[in-house]
């Protein structure tokens, strides 16, 4: 199935949608099941309940069964360029650089994955250093516990912060009123305190005393849309420049394509958690073919409106990608366009010859007599003349 997939992307590369530098993501999603599908793992989570006659909530530890599925999608066209089935207990982080290798495979010479966002469950130091030596640049939320995000925060009450405004328009009319946002954000260069940090023979000495890691970037997000963080503020560790942190905390916010355009568009329209059988081999294949055509069905739609909008001898900027030929559409709404777009044709077949017509040609063209035709499409001569006959066809 893994074949299959790569194998499946690699078709799709060679359609030119996913040339030239490439912004992914990656994450997972879990695949929930009952305790009696064969193979699913287990996890332990906990969770705050209501216990009568009592005021504060009491935690409950609880046990989730299934798998997960972890993918490594491109964030312009929503095509995944890996993608990996474990048990739901199983660490993600161990799959960052696998995925991330067999994603620059797929994409061979054509394509290049030169920036990546991640989600904090693939925390690891010495895993983000590999990333760092293979020429790309990550973008990862830091924990409040962590000594570099510690440092980073105190740092940034010092420092001029750089600002952005945007200004909102509330209701309509002569009550309209508008709202002016502000974000306020810090970039910070060369902190040494992320002990994982690094390449693991030097990383093995962070116990000494001596011991500086390697110099990694931050940004720090003091106020967002006019909210002050509830503690010193959100920190985004990454290898790249920060000497505009905005390119970092715009570069962070296309993680959430993955969720949209992904995982809740495969568990919906696509039916990614309906497993046809109550094993591990019927859950992995279906989640395999799942996303397979997921991929093939957004690329032919990408690739049709394509092939139908941009003039052979223009090219599209990949970050207009999808938002211009798509327009942000998702697979549920466009197949109810389709469907409302289609629901007055039918196809006729005549031995291996066939024809789509819509249902009053059809009945023009057998001779029937409608009280009213759509103005669109004409008279009935004007139907008649558009299939090259010349006069009513007969009665018999």
């Amino acid at each position: 199935m893994e074949r299959l997939f790569n194998q499946m992307v690699k078709s799709v590369v060679g359609l030119g949608l996913l040339d030239g530098e490439r912004i992914a993501a990656l994450d997972g999603s879990k695949l929930p099941t009952p305790p009696t599908y064969e193979g699913c793992g287990k996890l332990k989570q906990t969770r705050k309940v209501k216990v009568k006659g009592q005021k504060e909530k009491v935690v409950e530890e609880y046990y989730v069964y299934g798998w997960k599925v972890l993918v490594l999608m491109d964030v312009h066209t929503r095509l995944p360029l890996a993608m990996k089935v474990v048990t739901i207990e199983e660490y993600e982080g161990r799959w960052l650089l696998p995925l991330l290798e067999q994603a620059q495979r797929n994409l061979g010479t054509r394509g290049h994955i030169s920036t990546i966002v991640i989600e904090r469950g693939y925390l690891d130091g010495e895993d983000l250093w590999l990333v760092d030596q293979q020429g790309v640049i990550f973008v990862i939320v830091s924990k409040a516990n962590m000594v570099v995000t510690q440092d980073a925060q105190a740092l940034a009450k010092g420092e001029r912060a750089q600002v952005r405004e945007r200004v909102l328009r509330h209701g309509h009319g002569k009550t309209a009123t508008q709202e002016r946002l502000r974000t306020e954000l810090v970039g910070i260069e060369g902190l040494t305190t992320y002990d994982s940090y690094g390449d693991a023979d030097q990383t093995k000495l962070a116990h000494r005393r001596d011991y500086e890691g390697q110099p990694i970037n931050a940004v720090v997000v003091r106020r967002w849309n006019n909210r002050a963080p509830a503690v010193d503020g959100t920190v985004y560790l990454t290898n790249g420049p920060v000497s505009d942190p905005f390119v970092v905390f715009d570069t962070y916010d296309w993680r959430s394509v993955i969720e949209n355009g992904i995982f809740k568009e495969g568990k919906h329209p696509w039916h990614l958690g309906s497993f046809p059988k109550k094993t591990e081999a019927a859950v992995i294949v279906h989640s395999y073919f799942t996303l397979l055509v997921m991929a093939l069905c957004t690329a032919y739609r990408l690739w049709q409106a394509r092939s139908v909008t941009i003039p052979s001898d223009q090219t599209q900027t990949q970050a207009d990608l999808h938002a211009t030929l798509l327009g942000g559409e998702g697979t549920a709404r466009w197949r109810l366009r389709l469907k409302e777009e289609n629901r007055d044709k039918v196809i006729v077949f005549l031995g291996d010859a066939y024809g789509i017509f819509l249902l009053a040609e059809l009945a023009v063209l057998s001779g029937l007599r409608l009280r009213r035709l759509p103005s669109s499409l004409g008279s009935r001569q004007d139907i008649l003349q558009r299939y090259g006959i010349a006069s009513e066809p007969s009665s018999g």
